[in-house]
């Protein structure tokens, strides 16, 4: 009997999956233990491993695709072996209904159908009312159906459009309601789905001949970006932030990595400034406890050590794994591992561990000539700090003009603990150690 190939939960947060590239292709055999695919979810890449010996069957998620957790994605079984009944199912907005096979259940309770996205409550209560799930319309995060969306709809009931003239999902019923369209005027060789009305609606949508022939077809954005959307979005809305800046002399910093350069090498360690500030940064943070903390639902958590999150670049978009405990490890203990969760970061082999638990970030963009700018805060932490370009500026010092290089620091806050003035004693507390770095050891 063919076997179901299931798109693993990879985290606790972890909802859906965006499949990267399958390692073989429909009719190849594959060994138990072989690498099947490759899953990307919003933080981290990962090859799955085949569990079973057998024949790739039937990819039911091509690659570029993204599934629930849990969905079936494949079948794999015995050379020639025809998948039939529920087995052939996929996912209700990709394949036509009279392609989906049929379901039978001893029980007289609805089926929950695989690939839906709902929580365990919703589908309780939709299997107890006898509802068939795929038909309620879910208003949470990425579509989710929830309790509320199977009460709303046992209140006012939509009919099946399945069983209609014109075979349609319920979500293409209701897009096709929202954008104006007759489901009528649709012609397809099965039921109507979703991109067929919209592929309606963009037909009866006059478009001017400049805008059309400058614009370029809409692109699915990948898990990455839609993830950094959402928790920007959830940031913004949920932070009260002020951001703060305040300049530093670097002199004494870039002496320090200068003296430091051949210990640090003897270790097979290239020091950076970033290293420097994540030390400097955890040290401070320990003498302000209510920076380093996390608040939901009116309760301030603070943490006991310093997990310093460093926003690295990956393709077009970013993660912050973070060094668990800064605050109890050398510097070159800390460049050791920053430089690895950087490595392992690009190459897709982060950790979720190393993605979570943070208390605090730094985000870089001196590199990039940024001379300042306002981070957003990666909840839920409580705040973020940008570092800017060093430039060389005419400073005075004991009356004198002189060439310095300056750099800013830019410090966002949530203000709905970390107020004015503790942001500015936290600010000047660190460009004091940064100025003046043997601090450190006091």
């Amino acid at each position: 009997m063919a076997q179901e190939v299931l798109l693993p939960k990879l985290g606790l947060t972890m909802t859906e999956g965006t499949i990267d590239e399958w390692k073989f292709k429909e009719g190849e055999h594959v060994k138990k233990g072989d690498i099947l695919y490759s899953v990307s979810t919003d933080k981290l890449t990962n090859d799955v491993e085949a569990d079973t010996e057998g024949v790739l069957l039937k990819i039911l998620v091509p690659a570029g695709e993204t599934a629930a957790c849990k969905a079936v994605v494949a079948y794999l079984g015995e050379a020639g072996e025809i998948i039939t009944g529920a087995s052939a199912q996929t996912k209700t907005e990709e394949k036509p209904q009279e392609q989906m096979g049929k379901v039978t259940t001893e029980s007289s309770a609805a089926p929950i159908r695989e690939g839906i996205l709902a929580s365990p409550a919703a589908k309780k209560l939709a299997k107890e009312k006898n509802i068939e799930i795929g038909l309620v319309v879910g208003t949470g995060p990425n579509g989710r159906i929830t309790l509320q969306d199977v009460e709303d709809y046992i209140a006012n009931p939509q009919p099946d459009n399945s069983t209609e003239k014109t075979k349609t999902s319920p979500m293409a019923a209701k897009l096709a309601e929202e954008l104006g369209v007759d489901i009528e005027t649709i012609t397809t060789d099965g039921r109507v789905m979703k991109k067929d009305v919209l592929a309606a609606a963009n037909a009866e949508t006059t478009i001017a001949p400049a805008m059309s022939n400058n614009d370029q077809q809409p692109v699915k954005v990948n898990a990455l970006r839609r993830s950094i959307a959402a928790n920007m979005t959830l940031s913004w809305q949920t932070s009260p932030r002020v951001t703060y800046t305040h300049p530093v002399d670097t002199t004494a910093m870039k002496e320090m990595r200068d003296k430091l350069k051949i210990a640090c090498k003897e270790d097979n360690v290239k020091l950076t400034f970033n290293h420097i500030i994540m030390k400097m940064t955890a040290k401070v943070l320990m003498e302000f406890p209510d920076v380093n903390a996390s608040f939901a639902d009116n309760m301030l958590t603070r943490h006991t050590h310093a997990n310093v999150g460093l926003a690295v670049a990956k393709g077009d978009g970013l993660i912050v794994p973070n060094v668990k405990g800064v605050d109890t490890k050398s510097l070159i203990e800390v460049a050791k591992e920053t430089e690895a969760l950087i490595e392992a970061a690009r190459s897709g082999k982060i950790s979720m561990e190393d993605m979570t638990g943070g208390t605090f970030t730094i985000s870089n963009l001196g590199p990039y000539g940024i001379t300042n700018f306002s981070p957003i805060i990666n909840q839920p932490e409580l705040a973020i700090l940008g570092v800017c370009d060093m430039v060389e500026t005419p400073v005075v010092r004991n009356g004198q003009i002189e060439i310095r290089p300056m750099m800013n620091l830019c410090l966002t806050a949530d203000h709905r603990v970390v107020d004015g003035v503790m942001a500015a004693k936290f600010l000047k507390r660190l460009c004091d150690l940064l100025e003046n770095p043997y601090l450190l050891f006091t």
